[in-house]
């Protein structure tokens, strides 16, 4: 599920967007959620740090609470670049300096249906098609890539494995590899691991670990 942060000092304003857009979510059957609404930048900073919001609508125009938004995206930057960035402002003269922060889009209040409809459609198409940010496992079902360690082939499924959870596909370990960012290698005839999880290879005894308690066997006839 995609996770959406609103960052407005105009609070009342941009709730009633979010429920625009939460009907615009809902009627596009986006797999999203808005999970935070707030006018707060270090509230806001500290998520885009740890990566818990996945797209941050970001007002330009703050008056009070902070920076202004160009000044303070370019702050979200240095410390994650990979969030989708949509700024909400009364003006369009700052849109020539937004492309500097990688903007996905830049809306002028008021925002109507129209726009949130159009917006919502290319979010889907981004995301569906972005194998960097998820792997879809069936139709209803898809596990983000960063958060996968190791994926197994048992039987005639492959089980995905994360820190806190296990998933099931239909899908080949081959289909799964062509799906998957470089970064993801096959270490043995069984599995495929993500080469930026690895703690730890131990080639001795023929195993990657991921923590002290998760690991994975490697087969040597593979270059890991």
């Amino acid at each position: 599920m995609l996770r959406i942060g609103m960052c407005d000092d105009d609070l009342e304003g941009v709730k009633l967007t979010s429920k625009f857009l939460d009907a615009e979510i809902i009627n596009q059957n986006l797999d999203a959620e808005i999970t935070i609404i707030s006018d707060n930048q270090k509230e806001i900073f500290d998520k885009i740090y740890k990566k818990e919001i996945d797209i941050l609508f970001l007002d330009v125009d703050f008056k009070s609470n902070g920076k202004n938004g160009i000044d303070f995206a370019k702050d979200l930057r240095e410390v994650n670049k990979d969030f989708y960035l949509i700024f909400l402002t009364a003006h369009q003269r700052y849109m020539h300096v937004s492309f500097i922060v990688k903007v996905f889009d830049y809306l002028v209040k008021p925002i109507n249906k129209n726009i949130l409809e159009d917006l919502v459609l290319r979010i889907k198409e981004e995301f569906t098609y972005d194998k960097n940010i998820f792997l879809h496992l069936n139709k209803w079902e898809s596990v983000r890539t960063n958060d996968i360690l190791y994926i197994e082939k048992c039987g005639n499924k492959s089980i995905v494995v994360t820190n806190s959870s296990k998933y099931s596909t239909l899908k080949t370990l081959e289909t799964l590899l062509n799906e998957l960012p470089i970064f993801f290698r096959k270490c043995h005839r069984s599995y495929i691991v993500n080469e930026n999880k690895i703690l730890r290879l131990d080639k001795k005894n023929g195993y990657v670990y991921f923590s002290k308690d998760i690991f994975c066997p490697v087969n040597s006839q593979f270059n890991l």
